[in-house]
């Protein structure tokens, strides 16, 4: 376990939670929104997890919020400008049950070798496969299997990510 680097102010909060592996990294510096945000990490209830594996590089203004369940973030991920992660809607759409805290949260898993770029945001229960890239603008509600790039709101696979020998 370890403590990240942060490079622009954090923000760690709740009741669950938060994890950092080796060599974990939170802002840049030279980048934009370095002085005028800061990185919101939320474990909000004692269920949740999350977790940021070895070597990871956070740009600035990054938010993700566990309400009841797990985010893992695995090694070697690169997540860029302005990126939010929930495992939640945080209220039913139903209005008779909007406030009565029975709506559903779902895991999170973005497994290693992921790059996620600038103004991205993951939904609950999404699982993006290792060595994937999800491109800048999108907005991500399904999962997707290893060695893809996506993108698009909602994203779609975009391209197969064919590994050359060479």
């Amino acid at each position: 376990m370890g403590y990240p680097k942060d490079v622009q102010p954090v923000l760690l909060l709740g009741k669950g939670k938060i994890i950092f592996e080796k060599n974990v990294q939170i802002g840049y510096n030279p980048s934009p929104l370095l002085y005028s945000t800061y990185a919101h990490i939320e474990a909000r209830w004692d269920t949740a997890e999350i977790t940021f594996g070895d070597r990871v590089f956070i740009n600035n203004n990054f938010s993700v919020i566990a309400e009841r369940s797990c985010i893992k973030i695995g090694d070697n991920v690169l997540i860029g400008c302005n990126v939010q992660i929930f495992d939640s809607d945080f209220h039913s759409v139903n209005r008779q049950r909007k406030d009565a805290g029975t709506h559903q949260c779902k895991s999170v898993l973005i497994k290693d070798n992921v790059f996620i770029g600038n103004n991205v945001t993951i939904l609950k229960g999404v699982t993006i496969g290792k060595n994937s890239v999800i491109s800048a603008g999108s907005v991500v509600y399904d999962s997707f299997p290893d060695n893809v790039i996506i993108g698009g709101n909602p994203a779609v696979i975009r391209k197969q990510i064919i590994n050359d020998a060479n």
